[in-house]
C-alpha cells in the first residue's frame, strides 16, 4: 500500500503511537507517520479531522494538543476504531503532503507515473520527514550528486527531465537517501540513528525494485 515504507519507519505503521520527543525538535509526535507537535502538523490534522472525520476530531478537541487528556483520547479512538483512524491518517497525508510533493515534481519535469511504484513510497516518506517544501531541494540536489550512467562518475545529471524514466530509479533512490545523510539535511542531535534509518530505509526500497 502506498505510504508502507513511511508507516514501518515512523511508528512500525501503528495509528495509536505517540512519541516521547525526548531529543527531537519536532517534540512530541503522534500516529502512523508521526504528526509533530512542534512544527504544526499535529495541530493541522486535527483540524482535518474536524471537517473530514468528526467523530474523530470532536474527541481530540476536547483537550489541549499533547496534554494526558489529549493523549488519552487519542490512544482510545486507536483502539476503539484501528483501521478507521489510521485510514484518516493516511489519507491526510496523501492530500496535505505526497498529492502536493508529486505536482511539484511534475512541474519541474520529473512525474511519478514514469517510474517504479517504490518511487510514490520514496516521494511519500521524505514529503513527510522534511516536508512538502522541501521535496524540489532534495530531489535536485540528489539528482546532481547521483551516479552518471553516460560519465561513469557521481557527477549527476543537468537536472531532473534527464532522469524522468524508471532506468534510472536504482541510482537516484541511492542519490535521494545520501543527500538526506549529509550535515546539510540531517544535523538535529539524532544524527546516527537517523542516518541508520536512512540506511535500512534505503535498502527496503531499492529490494523492492
Amino acid at each position: 500500500m502506498l505510504g508502507e515504507l513511511s508507516a514501518q519507519y515512523e511508528s512500525n505503521g501503528d495509528p495509536a503511537c505517540i512519541s516521547d520527543g525526548y531529543g527531537d525538535p519536532g517534540g512530541k509526535s503522534y500516529g502512523t507517520y508521526q504528526f509533530s507537535s512542534n512544527a504544526g502538523s499535529l495541530g493541522q490534522f486535527v483540524s482535518w479531522l474536524n471537517d473530514n472525520y468528526p467523530q474523530y476530531g470532536e474527541q481530540l478537541n476536547a483537550y489541549p494538543l499533547c496534554s494526558d487528556s489529549f493523549d488519552e483520547a487519542w490512544r482510545n479512538i486507536a483502539a476503539g476504531d484501528s483501521d478507521g483512524f489510521a485510514q484518516a491518517q493516511h489519507e491526510y497525508v496523501k492530500a496535505a503532503y505526497y498529492d502536493p510533493a508529486v505536482q511539484i515534481l511534475a512541474d519541474n519535469y520529473w512525474h511519478i507515473e514514469n517510474h517504479h511504484d517504490v518511487l510514490k513510497d520514496v516521494v511519500w516518506s521524505r514529503a513527510v520527514q522534511y516536508g512538502v517544501g522541501n521535496i524540489l531541494d532534495m530531489w535536485t540536489e540528489a539528482v546532481h550528486s547521483m551516479f552518471n550512467v553516460q560519465t561513469g562518475d557521481y557527477d549527476g545529471y543537468p537536472n531532473l527531465s534527464y532522469i524522468d524514466s524508471p532506468e534510472y530509479d536504482y541510482d537516484f533512490i541511492v542519490a535521494v537517501y545520501s543527500v538526506c545523510k549529509t550535515p546539510e539535511w540531517n544535523s538535529s542531535s539524532l544524527r546516527d540513528s537517523l542516518n541508520n534509518r536512512f540506511d535500512s530505509e534505503m535498502h527496503d526500497a531499492l529490494s523492492r525494485l
